[in-house]
Protein backbone atom coordinates (compact mmCIF):
# COMPACT_ATOMS: atom_id res chain seq x y z
CA UNK A 1 0.00 0.00 0.00
CA UNK A 2 1.21 3.44 -1.03
CA UNK A 3 1.15 6.72 0.84
CA UNK A 4 -1.36 7.78 -1.30
CA UNK A 5 -3.57 4.88 -0.96
CA UNK A 6 -3.41 5.01 2.47
CA UNK A 7 -4.60 8.41 2.72
CA UNK A 8 -7.28 7.66 0.53
CA UNK A 9 -8.46 4.74 2.72
CA UNK A 10 -7.89 6.44 5.57
CA UNK A 11 -10.28 9.18 4.21
CA UNK A 12 -12.98 6.95 3.54
CA UNK A 13 -13.12 5.24 6.72
CA UNK A 14 -13.19 8.27 8.79
CA UNK A 15 -15.43 10.43 7.03
CA UNK A 16 -12.53 13.14 6.80
CA UNK A 17 -11.13 14.98 3.66
CA UNK A 18 -8.34 14.09 1.88
CA UNK A 19 -6.01 17.17 2.79
CA UNK A 20 -7.13 16.28 6.15
CA UNK A 21 -5.83 12.87 6.61
CA UNK A 22 -2.54 13.48 4.73
CA UNK A 23 -1.85 15.97 7.38
CA UNK A 24 -2.71 13.40 10.17
CA UNK A 25 -0.86 11.16 9.10
CA UNK A 26 2.10 13.42 8.45
CA UNK A 27 1.80 14.63 12.02
CA UNK A 28 1.75 11.09 13.44
CA UNK A 29 4.86 10.19 11.57
CA UNK A 30 6.97 13.30 12.79
CA UNK A 31 5.57 12.89 16.50
CA UNK A 32 6.48 8.87 16.16
CA UNK A 33 10.09 9.85 14.71
CA UNK A 34 10.55 12.44 17.23
CA UNK A 35 9.63 10.31 20.16
CA UNK A 36 12.13 7.78 19.10
CA UNK A 37 15.06 9.94 18.29
CA UNK A 38 14.87 10.81 21.91
CA UNK A 39 14.92 7.49 23.30
CA UNK A 40 11.65 6.93 23.87
CA UNK A 41 8.99 4.21 22.66
CA UNK A 42 5.63 4.34 21.21
CA UNK A 43 3.14 1.96 21.84
CA UNK A 44 -0.04 1.92 19.54
CA UNK A 45 -2.98 -0.21 21.19
CA UNK A 46 -4.00 -3.25 18.86
CA UNK A 47 -1.19 -2.56 16.87
CA UNK A 48 2.56 -3.42 17.93
CA UNK A 49 4.80 -1.11 19.46
CA UNK A 50 8.38 0.69 18.25
CA UNK A 51 11.56 1.04 20.32
CA UNK A 52 14.96 2.07 19.73
CA UNK A 53 17.83 -0.21 20.25
CA UNK A 54 21.60 0.28 20.77
CA UNK A 55 24.03 -2.17 18.62
CA UNK A 56 27.32 -1.87 19.81
CA UNK A 57 29.95 -1.62 17.86
CA UNK A 58 32.02 -5.20 15.93
CA UNK A 59 34.31 -6.48 13.66
CA UNK A 60 33.73 -8.10 11.02
CA UNK A 61 35.84 -10.39 8.36
CA UNK A 62 36.00 -9.78 4.97
CA UNK A 63 35.54 -13.63 3.10
CA UNK A 64 37.04 -12.83 -0.21
CA UNK A 65 40.15 -11.11 0.99
CA UNK A 66 40.30 -11.77 5.00
CA UNK A 67 40.26 -7.80 5.54
CA UNK A 68 39.26 -7.03 9.13
CA UNK A 69 36.38 -3.74 8.89
CA UNK A 70 34.60 -2.28 12.31
CA UNK A 71 31.33 -1.55 12.36
CA UNK A 72 30.37 1.17 14.37
CA UNK A 73 27.81 1.46 17.26
CA UNK A 74 24.00 2.41 15.94
CA UNK A 75 20.82 2.98 17.34
CA UNK A 76 18.37 0.85 15.57
CA UNK A 77 14.61 0.59 15.52
CA UNK A 78 12.33 -2.04 15.89
CA UNK A 79 8.89 -3.16 15.94
CA UNK A 80 7.10 -5.76 17.27
CA UNK A 81 3.48 -6.32 16.43
CA UNK A 82 0.40 -6.97 18.94
CA UNK A 83 -0.67 -10.10 19.04
CA UNK A 84 -4.29 -8.93 17.90
CA UNK A 85 -2.12 -7.81 14.42
CA UNK A 86 -0.25 -11.03 14.32
CA UNK A 87 -3.53 -12.73 13.86
CA UNK A 88 -5.18 -10.44 11.63
CA UNK A 89 -2.61 -10.64 9.48
CA UNK A 90 -2.34 -15.16 9.89
CA UNK A 91 -6.52 -14.94 9.05
CA UNK A 92 -7.20 -15.79 5.45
Amino acid sequence: MTNKELIQSVSQKAALSKQATEKLLESTVQIIAQTLSEGGDVKIQHFGSLEVRDHQSRIITNPRNGKQTEIPAKQVWTFKANNRLKEAVNEK
